[in-house]
């Protein structure tokens, strides 16, 4: 009977050197390979996860709390049959309590001519970036509120229809509800994972497309239109 690897140094991952997490499992989820980053970021030492199922270890939920770590998930049955798994994000923690890790993984597979089967998750801590889209989120479902009056009462009063706001991209739509959250434009940069001079970019495009000269009409001009 084959015994699951549980030395670093069997694996080919072992010397890969990265600042992101990496562990590797084999065709049975069995953790074969944990780096230092992934002790560093999840905080379990490797001697408390090798030739443990990897479900059991992360115990990650979707965005919908759904539970996505788990036997035969939808990763391993990609991995089986050689297809790519695009990047996803994960929740750790529980998020009632306030003590939610939020991670970005990335997934690989090795040549199985080369290398044993084994299925390669990079990923990284993204808890800053996931709570600001949610601070983003509930700040602009705030303003709605808080406008929904005087919006209902401007509709009544104006005779000509408001004409329709023009189409935003998904990218234009995040960068409103950031600017609704109070970002500035390098915490922007931040969350979007851009450069600042790309940020400012995109903020200059959301306010010649809405027709507006500052941020602050943006978010009132978006907040009315429902827009965030």
């Amino acid at each position: 009977m084959k015994r699951a690897k549980t030395d670093a140094a069997e694996s080919p991952w072992g010397d890969l050197v990265t600042h992101d997490g990496l562990f590797a499992v084999d065709d049975k989820q069995r953790i074969v390979h944990w780096s230092d980053s992934a002790q560093r970021i999840i905080g379990l030492d490797r001697a408390d996860v090798m030739g443990k199922p990897c479900y059991e270890i992360i115990g990650g939920r979707d965005y919908r709390n759904y539970q996505f770590c788990r036997k035969n998930c939808p990763v391993l049955a990609n991995a089986r049959r050689g297809r790519p798994t695009p990047d996803y994000d994960l929740v750790l923690g529980s998020p009632e309590e306030g003590d939610d890790k939020w991670l970005n993984m990335t997934v690989a597979v090795p040549r199985r001519a080369r290398w044993p089967f084994e299925v390669v998750h990079l990923f990284r801590d993204v808890t800053h970036r996931r709570h600001t889209e949610e601070f983003a989120r509930r700040a602009g479902s705030a303003l709605r509120e808080l406008l929904s009056e005087e919006i209902e009462t401007r509709q009544q009063e104006e005779a000509p229809r408001v004409p329709p706001p023009p189409p935003l991209s998904r990218r234009e739509l995040e960068v409103l509800r950031l600017l609704a959250a109070g970002l500035g434009t390098r915490e922007i940069a931040d969350s979007l994972a851009v450069q600042p001079i790309t940020a400012r970019n995109h903020i200059t495009r959301v306010l010649n497309k809405l027709g507006v000269d500052s941020r602050l009409q943006a978010v009132v001009y978006a907040s009315q239109h429902g827009l965030i």
